[in-house]
């Protein structure tokens, strides 16, 4: 069937009959209220089911070619929803009970019908029909209706995963990484799964002068208070510069500029992190002193170069692990401060990329424990007063 009824529409009645005079008279009595199609064939009859949204069919019972019967079991396949009566002069009950149940017949009425029995029935059909039309319409909506709500469910569960996943990867990130970088990880954690490879990066490591004279001489409280201050300032400094912390031991600070993010201005955030750290531990001491608190001084060593990155550990706690000489000079380097009385010493090739941009002293080329290759090392004394300006973080 094609088209769709509303409940404004007069509604479809279809007549069977092979005898014209009973079409007619039919046809005269029910086209008051309904829109009355018929036909004296029933294969024709077929047809029009199919074709149409017919909400009753009156057929006769004995017609040539076909019973009523048969026509109105057959009409089930073609249009089951559609309300079957049968016109018969029939007189055996038994079998005209046998024939209507097979057909599923809704009313048989016995020849010569009473008019206004006849409407009844058939108004009593139509009602059926359109009961039996809106509660589909309603089994439809439903299930259109529930399909949306599964969907938006699957959308909520997805959401709820995502944001879930987000907040542990954020929480992970926020001690180890700058909350830009953090952004980054979370658009894109791909960034972060490094499956093992070389970049070029520059390596940080700060270490406190004395720190095992000043534990031994300061009460726990109070170190652990300082600690805290000045882990908590190095990191903003760091995190400013949008650096990665790799790793905090004791009084160690590691951190690395181009892993794992590359960026060609690696170094020069690297030295930029490093002199904002030698102000802020002096801005940090100043408070200290004028509170009665010991205060102490860092010494920064900064190396650059290929180190290998990659990303190992299990699915519940991931680990970014970085090797490679940079990471070996960065420590040695730092030693050299205290030796040359400096607070921050940077490697050859760290300097080399940002000579024009700071002040410096050369401080020769001493031996390193544990490299071979001797390295020009660089004093540097701060940021030349013109880039100094433009370089301090937002």
């Amino acid at each position: 069937m094609t088209g769709s009824a509303t409940m404004s529409e007069p509604a479809t009645v279809l007549l069977v009959d092979d005898e014209p005079r009973v079409l007619d008279s039919l046809e005269a009595m029910l086209g008051m209220h309904y829109r009355v199609i018929r036909t004296a064939r029933p294969p024709e009859a077929l047809e029009m089911l199919a074709r149409e949204r017919i909400a009753v069919v009156i057929s006769d019972q004995r017609m040539p070619g076909m019973l009523g019967t048969d026509l109105l079991a057959r009409s089930l396949e073609v249009s089951p929803e559609t309300v079957r009566i049968l016109l018969t002069a029939f007189t055996d009950a038994d079998a005209l009970m046998a024939s209507i149940n097979a057909a599923n017949i809704y009313h048989f009425v016995l020849k010569p019908w009473d008019p206004k029995e006849l409407l009844h029935i058939v108004g009593q059909g139509v009602q059926r029909y359109r009961l039996g039309e809106e509660r589909e319409g309603l089994v439809r909506d439903l299930a259109r209706k529930n399909a949306d709500l599964e969907a938006a469910l699957a959308d909520l569960r997805a959401a709820q995963d995502h944001v879930v996943r987000e907040t542990s990867l954020r929480t992970q990130l926020q001690r180890y990484v700058s909350p830009r970088l953090v952004d980054m990880a979370v658009a894109n954690p791909a960034l972060l799964e490094l499956p093992g490879e070389w970049r070029q990066a520059t390596v940080l490591f700060a270490d406190i002068r004395g720190f095992t004279r000043l534990i031994e001489t300061t009460r726990a409280p109070v170190m652990i208070r300082l600690l805290d201050e000045y882990f908590n300032r190095m990191i903003e400094v760091i995190f400013g510069h949008h650096g990665t912390v790799e790793q905090l031991i004791g009084d160690e600070i590691v951190a690395l500029f181009g892993v794992p993010e590359g960026a060609e201005d690696a170094a020069a955030r690297a030295v930029d992190a490093a002199v904002d750290m030698i102000d802020g531990v002096r801005h940090l001491a100043r408070r200290w002193t004028e509170a009665g608190l010991p205060a102490f001084t860092i010494g920064i060593g900064l190396s650059s170069g290929k180190v290998m990155a990659g990303t190992i550990g299990s699915d519940r706690r991931r680990e970014l692990i970085v090797v490679g000489r940079p990471m070996i000079a960065a420590a040695r380097i730092q030693r050299m401060t205290r030796l040359f009385g400096a607070h921050i010493i940077a490697g050859e090739e760290t300097f080399r990329q940002v000579s024009d941009s700071v002040s410096y002293r050369e401080l020769g080329t001493p031996r390193l424990k544990g490299l071979k290759e001797r390295t020009v090392l660089y004093e540097i004394l701060g940021k030349k007063p013109a880039v100094a300006a433009v370089s301090r973080p937002v």
